[in-house]
């Protein structure tokens, strides 16, 4: 019985820990992927600017924004289109407020980046009243979030994108070639 009970560990462990790892990475993918729409559908319901931003507090973008979203992330309408917000929970659409908020990644494996498609860290995205993301400026834009999972010898064992189209569109992908991890959770 002990010899049946341990071989049934020793190969249900690992596969155990495998699929709440990659059930971790769905579920994150997911929930960005969820605040973009979100985002995007609300812009264009109050016919004003809505940004998506890291944010460490829940309240707040993160200024200046690092690209690494694994503390969290904030959308907020943005009446005055200023990518900033004063963490307001929304009871009117004249003012800056709060929409919805996600706190910080408790899993120290995983890892949440955006680049933007020209380069550089993603800190925030705005949507316009057309559904069209744009920065403060109004310049278009478009990215790529990298989720990664990473073992304790931070090899990378899983991974999935967020994309988001000049057009708008966001999209979950597991396509390897857009995906860029960072080297370390």
């Amino acid at each position: 019985t002990l010899a049946i009970v341990a071989i049934l560990l020793t190969v249900g462990v690992p596969s155990l820990k495998t699929f709440m790892q990659k059930n971790r990475l769905i579920a994150s993918t997911n929930e960005l992927l969820s605040a973009l729409h979100v985002a995007r559908s609300e812009a264009i319901k109050l016919n004003k600017r809505v940004t998506v931003c890291e944010s460490s507090n829940g309240t707040s973008c993160t200024n200046p924004g690092t690209g690494d979203w694994r503390d969290g992330w904030i959308v907020l309408a943005d009446a005055n289109g200023d990518g900033i917000g004063t963490g307001a929970i929304c009871t009117n659409t004249t003012t800056d407020c709060l929409l919805r908020s996600h706190g910080q990644i408790s899993d120290s494996l995983l890892s949440i980046s955006g680049v933007y498609t020209g380069g550089g860290a993603i800190s925030a995205f705005t949507f316009t009243s057309r559904g069209l993301p744009k920065d403060i400026a109004g310049a278009s834009q478009a990215g790529t979030f990298s989720i990664c999972i990473f073992d304790s010898f931070n090899t990378v064992t899983d991974s999935r994108a967020v994309i988001l189209s000049l057009s708008g569109r966001v999209r979950a992908s597991d396509e390897t070639t857009v995906i860029n991890c960072p080297a370390t959770p």
